[in-house]
């Protein structure tokens, strides 16, 4: 039977056959007929009210609340529909991949070869999707009011944007809009939705739908579903299995027949269930497609899609993100909680997916900056290094020890060079950019040295790596060095340090620990990230090599970051539209300049100074370069990170399942990969440095920045300020005092015996109030004891024996005798540390004295033997 034929009698069956109808008992029939009117108008009521009182709190809600989001969404959706075109569902190119040189070095057209028209599909399949997503879909426009009523419901009884959308919408969802879930995004699906169904017909909108649907394991559109899942055409397949694959489109990761087969069958058989209430199927069909047995597996080389090129991944993986960022997916980095990295991990993945379907499925040309050539001899240093280790995994049949290597081009911020593994055959999976592993103390640059030198710190800063207590990582050198300056603290990677910074960064900023890390676009944070221990590169899931290449290119780049990308441009192939271009990609200002630069200086000192922690790496065409190393506990992974002004190469090697290495042995590995690669890639180069900031000057012999100096005039500034107050304060001291004082020289006070107990209770609170002075040039103290002896005599002429009075006196003398006292022991306190320190600057001048004497000697007898020498060559010329 042809297709057509099929479908002609799926018509008529629908015409025909119904679900079979209960039959009633005849003498009940009047009263079933009352029950059932009286039943019916009940619920007729019961709907109307509700349905009422649904638009009339739906009305309100809206105008009141989204009146505004929403003609904001319909002018996005009415601008889009402008743009619509059937390239969009059906591409009829194939998607390119050129080279640096222009060549094709890889095609990809999914659906040139999968794709199925409406009159080519069995009709069930369309019938199948229908009952169970649609039943109205021959009857509206695009969109179902009665769902355009639920979500208004639902929106405002506080239950989110929640109703059913019709196929036509579900089709603007997967190929316009992002997953995100909101009024705005609902109202311009909609309107989307409705010109759609303007433009095209209804059979091309369900083969638009049935082409481009995500069913799981890589397979968009149903008939690559049904290769992928049945190993078959989705015309060969039988009526359990189409109803099968329709009801993976509701959610493929709980319907997937192969890993949840309990579930999908559950769900294909309610697919049935429709079918058959609506009239597509018979009952014969019905029942015999309940007995089938479901049997599906994973054929993923049915799709004959996979990318085997580390390079050609990588451009893939840019293009991917650069549609999602034109099609307004908002990328996210940081999250307040586990909820919401967890909402937006999975909207990610849904847009990810979407998006990457479509450039596989055809239509584009990705022109890249690949260079196979260059590729191939950087995948030879890292397999050749990596030799010494040949044990082979006996399950996956890769090396056990694997290696990630990225390399950025720091004039463009172009990846160059993207090595995932170690290059054996079926090694296709590119950890430089899809594996995250702990970094270690290859991140401390990034996350502690950075913003502390934006915080105005400088290399000759001194921090002290005691640990305070046991919260502190320990150092690596396992024990305290004292204090220590930044540059040298970074050289010999001190973990007490780095933590400090971090700590110190996060109070002062009031930032986030990662903050820097999510602006460079780290995928790999988490909530329980934004904790100092990431300083030493205790991280939940961690970093890659891309990622960390991105980041030291960054501190290059003066503190600029630009996203790391292979790809040059990308043009829709329908219309010659270029959509992309990396000459127009905007840089984002992470670090000041000048922070930047001392970050990459401080880096020099890893390899500069003898107790660096690369002090054994060379580099042949390079004096002025940059590194950092970078171990994690148990050396599970290993790191090189570092850059010459033209390069920046970050290396990884560890297991692919964490175990601990050999850190003297595989450390020195990743230095070798980033020695012999930094060679290959500045030889025939310029020796040249980094390019130092206007902001950065040399003084003194130290590198001081503007940030510094900033910092230095805020301080003085704030001490001016302390000062003005203490100032103020002794004044305000002064005035009160003489106010007392001319209370205590009052005629009263003198003629002590006229006092009552009231006045010399009011006599006593004045001189309670009295203040203190303590300074290097006021002590009035002896002015205070003077009017407490007068007061004390008149207290003792009304209370010889004692009393309250002399209590509160005695109180009063004694506590402002305290006072003094404390005062007088702060000051002396103070002056004895300035006495200290002139003793210190006269003990460093004469030792510089001694010095300046021992090189001046040194230089005199230099020149007494050259004149000897210079003596004797001319008596012998002579």
């Amino acid at each position: 039977m042809t297709q057509t034929t099929r479908r002609e009698q799926r018509k008529k069956n629908k015409n025909t056959i119904k679900p079979p109808k209960i039959a009633r008992n005849k003498g009940n029939r009047n009263k079933d007929k009352k029950h059932k009117l009286t039943k019916t108008t009940k619920l007729s009521f019961s709907a109307i009210a509700v349905i009422f009182i649904g638009l009339l709190a739906g009305g309100i809600f809206f105008y009141n609340n989204y009146f505004n989001t929403v003609q904001t969404a319909i002018d996005a959706g009415q601008s889009q529909a402008k743009k619509i075109q059937e390239s969009d569902f059906k591409q009829h190119y194939p998607t390119t991949i050129l080279d640096s040189s222009g060549n094709t070095i890889q095609e990809l057209k999914t659906q040139e070869r999968d794709y199925m028209t409406y009159e080519e599909m069995d009709p069930l399949v369309s019938e199948a999707l229908i009952s169970i997503e649609d039943r109205r879909f021959y009857e509206h426009h695009g969109v179902d009011t009665q769902g355009l009523l639920t979500v208004g419901i639902n929106a405002a009884i506080g239950r989110g944007v929640r109703g059913a959308s019709t196929i036509t919408q579900q089709l603007v969802k997967n190929i316009y809009l992002t997953p995100e879930v909101s009024i705005s995004r609902k109202v311009e699906e909609m309107v989307i939705a409705q010109q759609l169904e303007k433009k095209f017909s209804k059979h091309k909108i369900l083969e638009y739908y049935l082409n481009n649907v995500y069913f799981g394991h890589g397979a968009y559109g149903i008939n690559a579903a049904s290769k992928v899942y049945f190993d078959k055409n989705i015309n060969d397949t039988t009526l359990l299995e189409k109803a099968t694959l329709i009801g993976v489109t509701n959610n493929p990761s709980i319907y997937d027949p192969a890993e949840e087969p309990k579930e999908s069958l559950k769900r294909a058989r309610l697919v049935l269930k429709q079918m058959y209430r609506e009239g597509y199927i018979t009952q014969d069909e019905y029942d015999q497609a309940r007995k089938d047995k479901l049997e599906a597996s994973v054929h993923t080389e049915a799709l004959n899609n996979e990318v085997k090129d580390n390079e050609i991944a990588l451009a893939l993986d840019s293009a991917t993100k650069t549609l999602m960022e034109q099609q307004d997916f908002r990328f996210q980095y940081q999250f307040d909680s586990t909820e919401e990295e967890a909402q937006y991990k999975e909207e990610y993945q849904t847009a990810y997916n979407k998006v990457y379907q479509r450039i596989i499925s055809g239509g584009y040309e990705i022109k890249t900056k690949i260079n196979q050539d260059l590729h191939n001899q950087l995948q030879g240093i890292v397999s050749d290094v990596l030799a010494a280790w040949p044990e082979m995994d006996e399950e996956t049949n890769l090396y056990t020890k694997q290696a990630a290597m990225t390399v950025i081009d720091n004039t463009t911020g172009e990846v160059v060079a993207s090595i995932g593994g170690r290059g054996e055959e079926g090694n296709s999976y590119n950890r430089a950019f899809l594996s995250d592993r702990q970094p270690g103390s290859a991140i401390k640059p990034l996350v502690s040295y950075g913003p502390a030198y934006e915080r105005g710190l400088l290399e000759t800063t001194t921090v002290s790596d005691d640990r305070p207590n046991n919260t502190y990582p320990n150092n690596v050198y396992q024990r305290s060095l004292g204090d220590l300056t930044l540059r040298n603290a970074m050289a010999i990677s001190s973990n007490v340090v780095a933590y400090k910074l971090a700590i110190q960064n996060q109070e002062e900023t009031n930032e986030p620990v990662y903050q820097q890390l999510a602006q460079m676009e780290f995928g790999g944070l988490d909530v329980a990230d934004n904790n100092p221990i990431i300083a030493v590169g205790g991280m939940t899931y961690g970093a890659t090599t891309q990622e960390m290449a991105g980041g030291i290119a960054t501190l290059v780049n003066q503190g600029n970051y630009r996203t790391p990308t292979n790809i040059e441009t990308i043009n829709r192939k329908d219309n010659e539209q270029e959509i992309y271009n990396s000459a127009n990609i905007a840089q984002r200002k992470v670090y000041s300049d000048d922070a930047a630069y001392l970050t990459i200086d401080s880096m020099k000192g890893v390899h500069q100074e003898a107790n660096g922690t690369a002090a054994d790496t060379t580099l042949a065409y390079n004096s002025n370069w940059a590194i950092k190393t970078g171990t994690t506990d148990d050396a599970k992974d290993l790191w090189t990170v570092g850059a010459t002004p033209y390069y920046t190469v970050a290396v990884w090697i560890g297991d692919d399942t964490p175990a601990a290495q050999n850190n003297a042995v595989v450390g020195k590995a990743t230095r070798t990969i980033f020695q012999q690669t930094m060679d290959l890639l500045n030889n025939g180069k310029e020796d040249i440095d980094f390019t130092m900031p206007s902001s950065v000057t040399l003084q003194n012999g130290q590198l001081v920045t503007r940030s510094s100096q900033t910092k230095q005039v805020l301080a003085a500034r704030k001490s001016a300020l302390q000062a003005s107050t203490a100032a103020i304060d002794t004044a305000a001291k002064k005035v009160s005092n003489q106010i007392i004082a001319d209370k205590l020289d009052a005629d009263s006070v003198s003629e002590a015996n006229t006092f009552s107990n009231t006045l010399l209770s009011e006599q006593l609170e004045a001189l309670s109030d009295y203040q203190i002075l303590v300074t290097d040039t006021e002590d009035n103290w002896s002015t205070f004891d003077r009017y407490a002896q007068q007061i004390w005599k008149s207290i003792q002429q009304i209370e010889p024996r004692g009393g309250s009075l002399s209590t509160l006196y005695t109180n009063i003398y004694k506590s402002k005798e305290a006072e003094y006292q404390q005062a007088k022991s702060t000051l002396n306190d103070s002056l004895s540390d300035i006495d200290d320190e002139i003793k210190q600057a006269e003990e460093d001048d004469k030792t510089l004295d001694s010095q300046i004497k021992d090189i001046q000697d040194a230089i005199d007898e230099a020149r007494g033997i050259r004149r000897s020498t210079n003596s004797s060559s001319s008596s012998e010329e002579n």
